[in-house]
């Protein structure tokens, strides 16, 4: 079987399927994308995709249409060439939103056409979240209208269709929410595992992930709780790092420098200032380690897609302190297998990681139930196993109406 992916990075949310795919001896894989980890995938060929061409013009909309346009040209060119050197793949999975899906269809019409739905842009709660729910000008909705266009034609052009939560799927307009599959693509929870018989640190510790340029993720909200989580527990660190290649858009030691100026603006009393540490960028086993070790974990999103990293923090059976915004809400249900405290309240942010501080010892069974939940529903070899059935069972589907004329 011959098989195409094609995403802006190498391997993102593709990775287990790519693998799994990889592994069959006689599947032929190969990997588009622009940008990504230097790795290598067993039975998977990548291929660079030469990034597009930035557009200089004034109008963010238009900017995001000539941007997505040419991106979906440049990969347009690289699938003819495919197609000339005589590669008609069986399966295509590609992210919806990239643009460099668009001409997929014209290309290789026979294909069996997985389209991977992102993120559909709403007027509503996502939109208007950081302006506190007040309603923004009309023309700042006109990029992301745009960036619509792209999950209108992927998804209306592929055969299967998948998105990665219930919330995600929620956000598209109905005729494309009836085609949507959620599969999430899963974490590996025999990396991301707790230490067996590891004895419990004394000194309590609050770990932080994010680069602070990401608003989305809350590394200000986070920053703002501060005085409130080390006035109530006055032994506790807190270490503030993020995993090594997500501070993209400016030099490591720039996000670091940047970070500690932020927490600086506090002006924590010295005693205080001192038990806050930016670690920086991490590797991924260093970014596993700081997760084992950490009594808390906070965890903040704004209403948009969700990252691993709430994924990665509960299959290490670390207590998590999660924001109560809807992508978080679906995974942490409050007081059961984690914490949810205010996106925006930072006294309710600090007393919420205090508390969970405070009855550590006491809440074995919490951090079990989070580990519990990510293995019941987020193990990537079983998500992986859930969407290859679908992929194979779709494509008989097809095949029998085909022969039927159905």
């Amino acid at each position: 079987m011959r098989v195409l992916f094609l995403n802006s990075t190498f391997p993102g949310r593709f990775r287990s399927l790519a693998q799994a795919f990889g592994a069959v001896r006689e599947n032929k894989v190969l990997f588009l994308a622009e940008t990504g980890q230097k790795l290598t995938l067993a039975g998977v060929r990548r291929l660079r995709l030469p990034p597009a061409a930035p557009c200089d013009s004034d109008d963010p909309a238009e900017r995001e249409i000539v941007t997505r346009l040419r991106r979906g040209a440049r990969a347009g060119n690289t699938l003819l060439g495919l197609r000339k050197d005589g590669f008609f793949p069986d399966i295509i999975c590609a992210s919806a939103s990239m643009g460099g899906s668009f001409y997929l269809r014209d290309i290789f019409p026979d294909a069996f056409y997985v389209g991977q739905g992102d993120w559909f842009y709403t007027p509503g709660e996502s939109h208007c979240f950081f302006t506190r729910g007040k309603q923004r000008p009309a023309a700042d909705f006109a990029p992301a209208r745009v960036a619509n266009l792209w999950e209108y034609n992927a998804l209306g052009d592929c055969d299967l269709a998948v998105t990665s939560s219930l919330w995600q799927r929620e956000q598209y307009p109905e005729f494309l929410r009836k085609r949507l599959h959620v599969v999430h693509s899963g974490i590996n929870p025999r990396f991301f595992s707790p230490v067996e018989n590891q004895e419990e640190h004394a000194q309590e510790l609050v770990s932080f992930l994010g680069p602070p340029h990401e608003p989305a993720r809350g590394f200000n909200q986070f920053v703002e709780c501060l005085p409130h989580l080390l006035a109530q527990r006055p032994n506790c660190l807190v270490l503030i790092a993020w995993l090594e290649g997500a501070a993209s858009g400016g030099s490591m030691r720039g996000r670091e420098e940047e970070a500690l100026q932020r927490v600086d603006s506090l002006n924590l009393p010295p005693e205080q200032r001192v038990r806050v540490h930016v670690l920086g960028s991490r590797s991924l086993r260093e970014y596993r380690e700081l997760l084992r070790s950490s009594t808390a974990h906070v965890y903040l999103a704004a209403p948009h897609s969700l990252t691993t990293g709430l994924l990665e923090a509960m299959a290490c059976g670390t207590l998590v302190v999660g924001s109560d915004t809807p992508p978080v809400r679906e995974i942490i249900r409050d007081g059961v297998n984690g914490f949810l405290c205010g996106f925006w309240d930072a006294e309710c942010m600090g007393r919420t990681v205090a508390k969970a501080l405070a009855n550590a010892p006491s809440l074995v069974q919490m951090r079990v139930g989070a580990q519990q939940t990510i293995l019941r529903e987020f193990d990537a070899e079983v998500q992986t196993r859930r969407l290859m059935s679908l992929i194979l069972h779709s494509m008989e589907q097809k095949k029998s109406k085909e022969s039927t004329g159905a």
